[in-house]
């Protein structure tokens, strides 16, 4: 009977219960303050990237509770074309290459 429970709590819970505060979901503060140092270390990778001749590893962001690892999606470089009026006019290899020197990606 007890292992039915367990299998049925939702990890979060799971770890709560058992003392395990790295495992246990976070309250709407703890998430807020993990979301605003994400953003402070973007934009100052942002900064750093911006003014430097060489490539910046971006910066990883706060791991949450009961997530794996945040894998960044790429949109599709027509759809950056379309979006960004600085691609606008440029050839694929020429949108590409702007896209890399300015998010440091290889």
């Amino acid at each position: 009977m007890n292992t039915a429970i367990r299998n049925a709590m939702p990890e979060d819970r799971l770890a709560a219960s058992a003392g395990d505060s790295a495992r246990s979901s976070w309250s709407s503060v703890e998430t807020f303050l993990a979301m605003l140092v994400d953003e402070i270390r973007q934009l100052e990778w942002m900064y750093a990237q911006a003014h430097s001749d060489q490539p910046i590893q971006r910066p990883t962001p706060i791991r949450r509770p009961g997530t794996g690892r945040r894998k960044l999606h790429a949109i599709p470089l027509d759809v950056a074309q379309r979006l960004d009026p600085r691609l606008r006019g440029m050839s694929a290899a020429e949108a590409q290459e702007f896209l890399s020197r300015m998010t440091g990606a290889n």
